[in-house]
């Protein structure tokens, strides 16, 4: 049978260190890393995490909207962006998230967002 979550949030070991507020994937051995390449990933880390930690992911099942740290300046709201190292910038090929907020400056910037 079906396992289902119903609170939107799930714990995974990482996979490398990955800070707070990163888009994740789920690798091939079940642990999570920052989402590159414009990968939509499973949701968004809510605190840091040391490499072979667990961390809380807040999945996109999840009600709500999402806080996403920036991996690019000039974030505009009400824009699509997509997702890089992690993160979310202006430069993208596939538009997955939609700014809620703006932002002037990346790395530690975080901006909330919602899914396009």
């Amino acid at each position: 049978m079906a396992s289902q979550n119903e609170n939107g949030f799930k714990s995974f070991l990482a996979s490398g260190a990955i800070s707070a507020y990163r888009i994740v994937k789920v690798q091939s051995d079940g642990t999570i890393t920052a989402a590159a390449d414009d990968t939509k990933g499973i949701g968004v880390t809510q605190e840091d995490v040391a490499d072979a930690g667990y961390a809380s992911v807040k999945l996109w099942s999840a009600p709500g909207s999402f806080m996403v740290a920036a991996s690019g300046s000039a974030i505009t709201a009400a824009t699509s962006y997509g997702t890089i190292t992690g993160g979310f910038a202006g430069v993208v090929t596939t538009a997955r998230f939609t700014a809620l907020n703006s932002a002037v400056a990346s790395n530690g910037i975080v901006v909330e967002l919602v899914q396009v």
